[in-house]
């Protein structure tokens, strides 16, 4: 992304080559919102002038309305989120930030221009301007080839002379009325929403509406139809990692990955097998196994980075049942302990005299998994269930308030462990009257 100029007087540069640090500011800025500059120097590794242009560069993507200071004594910077307002996903956006050379920019809307029919790369080269000095039919050739990667063009080689063309894609929404694109993006605003990754829908959802506006002269409306439970918008964040990922998984290759550990940066090699996400939560897990353990999890927001290793021997298949046994009674991401077995949990769930019972049984039913529901009567009911890692129901348990009480776990003392978080709380906050 070529520089800009703003608020603050002079030209900008808004991308960046190292996506990790905007993403670490994003973070802690959208989730906790009360760190101050000083705290991302000390505590995150940054330099006063990078925080600065940080901010800078967010603001210029985003817009300031996403961003609150909160000036105390010292600015802390801060991400606005409104759950009735704020139903689009504006992290998204900072994606745009990643960095690309003026010469990439303009190649790319160059080759869309002239590319109206299959074309061999000399006749595209004769009707490109020269860029700069460094521009070649080698730098046209990678450009093209790029794109035709990312499937925005298309790529036909012939077999019997070996020639090489490309050629523009089909207008998919062409054949769409402009009801159908309407409704085409609504379709993909709530699937963009509720499955993950998510990235691409959002990109898909603006591509139909910038299409309807300067190819149909047609508006989209703004409004959105949907709100969302437990969306987090920062699960964005990660997608990128989260992508090529995936694609180790697929491709069934070993990693070195760079780990932010609570004992600092350690370097570990894996081979990833799956991608677990936490809805309440909002974090991303990896399950992969290393040469000394079979099942291990990784938080995919403390992996930094990572490197591909040499070609690894296909253990998907033989994990593959393992995985399922292990995670057969996870609550969230949490493997079977060999040593422990599973933790039995029974709580009771009740409502006052005056109440009905059916709401709460029915988000019971909904949400309670493969647990057990018994001894219902008008006001009460038990629910059981055998799980890898009880603490992992906890905030399920805690979302009930005062109408869940846990009976009895084994493994770990929930119960006390809730009663003693409900304590600390009323130390906080004290008595509400």
């Amino acid at each position: 992304m070529a520089g800009n100029s703003n608020k603050y007087g002079k030209s900008f540069n808004c991308s960046v080559k190292d996506y990790n640090k905007l993403r670490t500011f994003l973070r802690y800025a959208f989730l906790y919102g009360c760190y101050t500059k000083d705290d991302f120097v000390e505590r995150f590794n940054y330099s006063c002038s990078l925080v600065d242009k940080d901010y800078r560069r967010l603001i210029n993507i985003l817009g300031d309305k996403h961003f609150k200071k909160k000036t105390p004594k010292q600015t802390r910077f801060r991400m606005n989120y409104r759950y009735y307002k704020d139903t689009e996903n504006y992290l998204v956006k900072s994606y745009y930030a990643k960095s690309s050379t003026k010469l990439q920019l303009a190649l790319y809307f160059f080759i869309l221009q002239v590319l109206n029919r299959k074309m061999d790369v000399n006749e595209i080269m004769t009707k490109i301007p020269a860029l700069s000095e460094d521009f070649n039919i080698k730098t046209l050739t990678r450009q093209l080839d790029k794109m035709a990667e990312l499937d925005l063009i298309e790529k036909i080689q012939y077999k019997k002379n070996g020639k090489l063309y490309y050629q523009p894609k089909p207008n998919f929404f062409s054949a769409f009325s402009d009801e159908e694109l309407k409704s085409l993006k609504y379709a993909v605003d709530f699937f963009c929403n509720i499955e993950f990754p998510s990235v691409p829908g959002y990109y898909l959802s603006d591509s139909i509406k910038q299409y309807m506006k300067y190819y149909r002269k047609s508006k989209t409306p703004d409004m959105n139809l949907f709100l969302y439970r437990f969306k987090n918008f920062h699960t964005v964040l990660e997608e990128d990692m989260v992508w090529r990922l995936l694609w180790c998984i697929i491709n069934n290759k070993s990693i070195k990955i760079r780990y932010a550990s609570r004992n600092g940066i350690t370097h570990k090699v894996i081979s990833p097998r799956k991608i677990v996400i936490d809805v309440y939560y909002g974090r991303w897990y990896l399950v992969a196994g290393t040469q000394t353990h079979p099942v291990n999890i990784y938080r995919i927001d403390k992996i930094t980075d990572f490197s591909l290793m040499s070609e690894g021997k296909d253990t998907h298949g033989t994990h593959g049942q393992n995985d399922k046994e292990c995670f057969k009674h996870s609550w969230s991401i949490s493997p079977l302990n060999e040593k422990e077995g599973l933790s039995a949990v029974k709580i009771k769930f009740s409502v006052a005299p005056h109440q009905d019972l059916s709401f709460l049984l029915d988000k019971v039913k909904r949400e309670g998994k493969w647990g057990t529901i018994s001894q219902i009567d008008d006001k009460s009911f038990i629910y059981t269930i055998q799980v890898n890692d009880a603490t992992e129901m906890k905030p399920w348990i805690r979302s009930f308030g005062h109408y869940a009480e846990v009976l009895e776990s084994t493994g770990i003392d929930l119960r006390k462990e809730l009663s003693e978080e409900w304590s600390e709380m009323l130390e906080s906050y004290g008595t509400i009257s």
